[in-house]
C-alpha cells in the first residue's frame, strides 16, 4: 500500500510570534505615510491632530495632551489594523505558492483599503465619543461611500502593511 503523503499546512506557513515587528513597523511607518500624505494633500488639519483636539476639548482633558492623545490613537489604530493584515494574509495565503500568496494578500489590502475607507466615518465619531469619556454616540454617521483622498490613503497604508508583512517576509 502506497504511503499517504503529508498534509498540507492549514493555518499558516509564518509563525504568528514573527509577524509581531513586522506588523508593528508597517503599522508606524504607515501612520507616518498617511500623516504626511495628508500634509502634502494640504489638508488644513491630520487626523492624527484632530482627534486629538476633538478628544481633549470633549473629554476636559489638558490642551498640552492633544498631539500625544491623537498619535497615540493614530499609531494603535494603525498598528492594530497592521496586525489584522497580516494575520489575515499569513492564514489565508500562508501555505499558497509564492505568487498566489503576493496576489491573495494583495486583493485583501485592496479590499481592506476599501472597507476601513467606508467605516472612517463612524469609526472616528466612535472612537472620539468613547476616548472622551461620553460612551458610544447615540447616532453615527453615515459610511463613507465617496472615493477620494481618504480612499487613496487607506490604499496606500495598506500597500504598505502588503509590503512589509508579505513581501518582505516572503523574501527566501
Amino acid at each position: 500500500m502506497p504511503e499517504k503523503p503529508a498534509p498540507r499546512p492549514v493555518l499558516t506557513a509564518r509563525p504568528f510570534p514573527s509577524l509581531f515587528m513586522p506588523a508593528l513597523l508597517t503599522g508606524v511607518a504607515g501612520a507616518i505615510a498617511f500623516d504626511v500624505a495628508q500634509r502634502l494633500e494640504g489638508l488644513p488639519v491630520t487626523i492624527a491632530t484632530f482627534m486629538g483636539r476633538a478628544i481633549v476639548r470633549r473629554g476636559g482633558y489638558p490642551e498640552g495632551l492633544e498631539t500625544i492623545i491623537g498619535w497615540g490613537v493614530h499609531l494603535g489604530v494603525s498598528v492594530a489594523y497592521a496586525a489584522i493584515f497580516a494575520i489575515a494574509a499569513w492564514t489565508l495565503f500562508g501555505a499558497m505558492e509564492r505568487r498566489n500568496r503576493w496576489i491573495g494578500s494583495g486583493v485583501l489590502a485592496v479590499v481592506l483599503g476599501v472597507a476601513t475607507t467606508l467605516i472612517t466615518a463612524p469609526a472616528i465619531a466612535a472612537t472620539i465619543s468613547l476616548l472622551s469619556g461620553n460612551g458610544l454616540p447615540d447616532r453615527l454617521p453615515g459610511l463613507n461611500t465617496s472615493w477620494g483622498w481618504p480612499a487613496w490613503n487607506h490604499l496606500l497604508f495598506f500597500g504598505i502593511a502588503w509590503l512589509g508583512t508579505v513581501i518582505l517576509l516572503d523574501r527566501d
